[in-house]
């Protein structure tokens, strides 16, 4: 069963809600409907101040699911600039995999979409929308210097056919930033000035990722190495507390270990030991959030010591285990 989440829908049976949209530090939420309980999550926007918003997309799979954000159609040009990271899950639709990001500057004349996210992933992909009036009085003199073509694009006054588009791999510093704004401690007032903190770390961190930015020759790999590798992560998805090895790995996929490593770079921007320690926070995330204990939660995704486990976790989420368990449940 493919499960839908229909952000016209939602809106047009929750006319309170349709109104926060246009409001100011007034979040907004579209929770996931699974009538059998396997998948949750959300998808949450908030407009921090004019000019300035932040997109959520936050789902627990068991099922695919399709996001409706409107019909596909044509509307007035308008000018689009957007960071976007994909924490976990591969964004399939904008070609941005797991770790990744991207920052783009284009003129949209098309409104709504699709998004379609594949069954047994977690999926979080937090956007940034930034008018170019307020990017460039952040950056002042120096937004002239922007990579590429992106300033003289975000200047315009009028539709162009040129776009900027650069995709990265997202840093340990703006992962680390965004879990600390998922899971702000503060309430009122205090909150939003963190969240707009949060946000412009992300982007001076993305945009001094931006000036060191040299793109890499890739491997070819043909469709049926692609499935393969695919097929790789999901069996260490499957086989987190006591996972193959690199060479068993590859013999159960039938591809040599080379091509398998280069692979896993290629696809998911990681090893396939990184590839791991991704699955194992990830499973690790979904069983705090049953209330699962740290302990439990340690033995259930292959870490023999809570202690070895809760540092991984940190450092990989940028909360401890506990502090992301009760932030999650304080939403």
């Amino acid at each position: 069963m493919t499960l839908s989440l229909s952000v016209p829908e939602f809106l047009s049976q929750h006319p309170d809600v349709a109104v926060r949209t246009e409001a100011m530090r007034s979040p907004w939420e579209i929770p996931l409907q699974d009538p059998s309980g396997r998948s949750h999550g959300y998808r949450q926007e908030v407009n921090l101040r004019p000019g300035l918003s932040l997109l959520i997309d936050d789902y627990t799979l068991a099922e695919d699911l399709v996001v409706d954000i409107g019909p596909d159609e044509a509307c007035e040009p308008c000018l689009d600039l957007e960071l976007s990271f994909m924490l976990s899950g591969n964004n399939r639709l904008e070609g941005v995999r797991s770790r990744h990001n991207f920052l783009m500057a284009s003129w949209e004349d098309t409104s709504g979409g699709q998004f379609h996210w594949r069954g047994g992933e977690r999926v979080l992909k937090f956007d940034i929308h930034i008018e170019p009036e307020l990017f460039e009085s952040l950056l002042g003199e120096q937004f002239a210097s922007l990579p590429g073509n992106f300033s003289q694009i975000a200047r315009s006054d009028r539709p162009t056919s040129q776009g900027f588009w650069q995709v990265t791999s997202t840093t340990g510093a703006m992962r680390s930033a965004i879990q600390q704004l998922l899971n702000c401690p503060y309430e009122g007032p205090t909150r939003w000035l963190y969240y707009e903190g949060k946000v412009l770390e992300l982007i001076a961190l993305r945009l001094a990722q931006s000036s060191e930015y040299t793109p890499k020759k890739q491997l070819t790999l043909q469709p049926d190495d692609v499935e393969r590798i695919y097929y790789a992560c999901d069996i260490l998805r499957q086989r987190l507390a006591n996972p193959p090895s690199l060479i068993e790995l590859a013999r159960l996929v039938g591809l040599n270990d080379c091509k398998l490593k280069k692979g896993f770079r290629q696809i998911f921007g990681t090893t396939v030991f990184g590839c791991l320690s991704q699955q194992r926070m990830q499973k690790a995330c979904e069983l705090l959030e049953q209330q699962q204990s740290v302990s439990a939660v340690a033995i259930a995704v292959g870490y023999a010591s809570p202690t070895t486990f809760s540092g991984a976790f940190k450092k990989e989420i940028g909360v401890s285990p506990k502090r992301y368990q009760l932030g999650k449940y304080s939403r």
